[in-house]
């Protein structure tokens, strides 16, 4: 009999949110900076892990991009927190913390009308919505009490303009285009 190839997708589906967490880490200096990488580790039986790469954009789009993946190694997996802190040094938050800030920018960008990348769907399986607590609040979104769209080179421009302007109307965001 022919042994089934392991499918990620799949394992993560079935799996991903009963895995212990490990660790939440989230780049320093993210109160400073409206973008924030954000790394969920859940260990895996037999000392492998999971992880939730996220990219955060606190000032209009929620999420801006994420990576998910599993059966890394310690030694993969430090490789990934090493890349995380080649911008600047990540620090532990608790598990409440760290899914209050992804789901307040999200439910932030939802109300402007823009939702999440399509990719983010397999990180959905490794975050816990459960785990949003009151804290959600008190995570301040937008700048000086606006969205401020920063646009990046993937970015779908007039479709987030489109959003922005039906959303909060022309002149009830700040935004910078790419050059």
């Amino acid at each position: 009999m022919e042994k089934s190839k392991f499918s990620p997708k799949k394992y993560l589906q079935e799996n991903g949110r009963k895995l212990p967490v490990e660790k939440c880490l989230i780049a320093d200096l993210y109160e400073k900076k409206g973008f924030t990488i954000c790394l969920l580790i859940r260990r895996q039986p037999g000392g492998k892990y999971t992880f939730a790469n996220i990219l955060v954009d606190r000032l209009c789009l929620g999420v801006k991009s994420s990576i998910v993946n599993c059966n890394f190694t310690e030694e993969e997996l430090d490789k990934v927190i090493d890349q995380m802190e080649n911008h600047t040094p990540a620090i532990e938050v608790t598990p409440a913390y760290f899914h209050n800030l992804i789901y307040a920018a999200i439910d932030y960008a939802s109300d402007l009308g823009i939702d999440p990348p399509k990719d983010f769907y397999l990180a959905e399986y490794v975050l816990d919505p459960g785990l949003v607590d009151d804290g959600i609040d008190d995570i301040e979104m937008g700048w000086n009490g606006k969205p401020y769209y920063v646009q990046g080179p993937y970015d779908n421009y007039r479709k987030i303009i489109s959003a922005l302007n039906s959303s909060v109307g022309i002149g009830g965001y700040e935004y910078i285009t790419e050059m």
